[in-house]
């Protein structure tokens, strides 16, 4: 790979204006070959340990040599009256990123889908180490071969979860027909979202369940088992029974024990 140098030359330019441009485009160059070696290298060890370009990662890293492009330069900082100037130097693009499945939607259709994400690789007497708290689920670095059975792990569990939310939309459909059936006058049937309250806020959670409304506000929520389909009651609110006083309740006590 030849990395062009460019040099930027003017005759309205200081000497101390000419240093920084000369150090600018040396340092985009080094910085763009450091990058090219590294894309490299890393792609390599990943290969190695037998991770497969477009499955378990991929590699976008695109060296554009002689790019010319206008800076601003200097300034109060660098003890040097802040200028514009045009150089050509080596610009770089893109890198190498772990893919790892999860299930998402593409065109309004839930699927498995690939993400990719960032990682690190370090060096040590062990061998080569690759860093990803993604995949990993810590900073702490691993060989390679583990990265790669955590990401085929990935892929499993994708699939896995795509099949039982593809299952649980179906128990869930079951569901709405026959409460639509049982509750013909309700005001509305629906698919919702019901937050669990725990001890603490990292242990609460959203659940789905279906709540049959009714017109005086009243409702009953129900959960549905997302592996059997089962319909089990998990709330009952009733406006006339929450709005009754203190006396009303005790009211109705001595009518049903009074008689």
């Amino acid at each position: 790979m030849v990395m062009m140098e460019g040099i930027q030359l003017s005759m309205f330019m200081t000497a101390e204006q000419q240093q920084m441009v000369d150090r600018y485009i040396a340092g985009q160059n080094k910085n763009a070959e450091s990058n090219a070696l590294q894309a490299q290298r890393h792609t390599r060890i990943l290969m190695d340990a037998g991770l497969r370009p477009n499955v378990h990662f991929k590699n976008t890293f695109v060296l554009k040599e002689n790019v010319t492009e206008t800076v601003t330069l200097g300034g109060r900082y660098y003890d040097v009256e802040e200028f514009e100037v045009e150089v050509t130097c080596n610009k770089y693009e893109g890198g190498v990123f772990l893919l790892y499945d999860i299930v998402g939607t593409e065109d309004g259709e839930r699927k498995v889908v690939k993400k990719d994400t960032w990682f690190t690789i370090t060096s040590d007497r062990s061998g080569n180490k690759v860093e990803c708290s993604t995949i990993v689920g810590s900073y702490r670095a691993v060989k390679p071969e583990t990265i790669l059975r955590k990401l085929d792990e990935m892929s499993v569990a994708a699939k896995e979860r795509l099949k039982y939310l593809n299952e649980q939309d179906d128990h869930f459909n079951k569901a709405l027909a026959e409460l639509q059936a049982e509750f013909p006058n309700a005001d509305s049937i629906e698919r919702t979202k019901e937050w669990v309250h725990m001890r603490t806020y990292t242990n609460s959670y959203y659940a789905d369940v279906v709540k049959v409304s009714f017109e005086d506000g009243s409702y009953i929520m129900y959960d549905v088992s997302g592996y059997t389909g089962k319909i089990s009651i998990r709330k009952v609110f009733d406006v006339k029974v929450e709005t009754q006083t203190v006396q009303d309740k005790v009211n109705n006590l001595k009518d049903r024990f009074t008689k």
